[in-house]
């Protein structure tokens, strides 16, 4: 019987060699389950989380259109069952390396990349935590990009759905969003000369955070995206103590200073690639005066290359113009392509 010294040093290089593999290595690779929701659960479900924020706006007094008007703009019988059953595409679940974290990622792209370079979205989730975590079937599998010839990566952050460490809100985890780079790139099939950025709501933070570290993307596009966390946190204090106290380490000593390390009005210069921003005027998860707006004014005064579109009476994340705010974004990018 072997001495259980010995056995730990036969182990020993094995585990040296682990915890050398370079960060955005990819660990792990398995397909997502297929669809199984029929169309009358995924509206009914969709009636509910829509009525959930009609209710939450009329506690902050803005008022948001009924889920009776936009139920005839939601997708058909017809068009649900036709992109559930789009074979043109794969989804993967993914395990990757994030400051020596294992992460968990998902990745949709063409199924057919034989021989073929293919542009890459990076999108940045919403929510925190589980709250808005992705799910195999996000956007339909993200038929709107996938369709167009991109590859999309998005990561759960560190912390999240069986990840690794902890979330930090806008901290560690945009380490997160950069370590996909090096991922998409040993995958063969990505061309690194044509990334693209695209946040929503939170992921417009991680998004911003992203460019302010360099991240080296043609354009970027945001959706009812965070611009500006102080007065975030004004508008619903709420944010304060369920999510910035528990997420953020060193909040409770300096808070404001944190809050605007996260906050690209405070450092908009930083901003350096094309930029379309996409935005709701009866949002009141991310209010479109004190984020969009307050962004776009600064990008303005410093020339940068950025387009404003404000959807009048639409509400978090743009329902009721999601046929438009996905056409505005594949143009976005197949405008800075390569």
């Amino acid at each position: 019987m072997k001495h259980p010294l010995l056995l730990a040093l036969l182990f020993l290089p094995l585990a040296s060699q682990a915890q050398t593999q370079p960060d955005g290595t990819l660990l792990q690779s398995t397909p997502c389950p297929p669809r199984t929701v029929s169309y009358e659960r995924w509206l009914r479900g969709y009636e509910r989380a829509y009525s959930g924020e009609v209710e939450e706006a009329a506690r902050m007094g803005i008022t948001m259109q009924p889920f009776a008007a936009l139920r005839p703009l939601l997708p058909t019988r017809e068009e649900f069952e036709r992109r559930r059953a789009y074979q043109g595409f794969e989804c993967q679940r993914l395990t990757y390396l994030s400051d020596g974290l294992k992460v968990t990622a998902y990745l949709w792209k063409p199924k057919d990349t034989a021989g073929r370079k293919l542009p890459l979205i990076l999108f940045n989730r919403g929510g925190n935590r589980d709250f808005g975590e992705l799910s195999p079937w996000e956007e339909e599998g993200f038929y709107s990009y996938v369709s167009n010839g991109f590859v999309v990566l998005g990561s759960q952050y560190r912390g999240v759905d069986g990840g690794e460490g902890r979330e930090e809100f806008g901290g560690a985890d945009v380490h997160d969003v950069l370590n996909l780079l090096p991922l998409a790139r040993s995958l063969g099939y990505v061309d690194m000369g044509n990334v693209f950025l695209l946040g929503e709501s939170r992921g417009g933070m991680e998004t911003y955070l992203a460019l302010k570290a360099g991240a080296p993307v043609n354009a970027a596009a945001v959706v009812s995206g965070e611009a500006d966390l102080v007065a975030g946190s004004r508008d619903r204090p709420e944010m304060v103590y369920a999510v910035y106290r528990q997420l953020i380490p060193g909040f409770s000593r300096n808070g404001p200073a944190l809050l605007r390390e996260r906050s690209a009005v405070d450092w908009p210069e930083r901003i350096n690639a094309p930029l379309l921003i996409l935005h709701g005027t009866a949002d009141w998860r991310t209010n479109p005066k004190d984020q969009a707006l307050a962004l776009a004014e600064k990008l303005q005064a410093l020339g940068k290359t950025y387009e404003l579109v404000m959807y009048a009476q639409d509400s978090h994340g743009l329902p009721f113009h999601w046929r438009d705010r996905d056409r505005r974004i594949v143009e976005w990018f197949k405008r800075y392509m390569r």
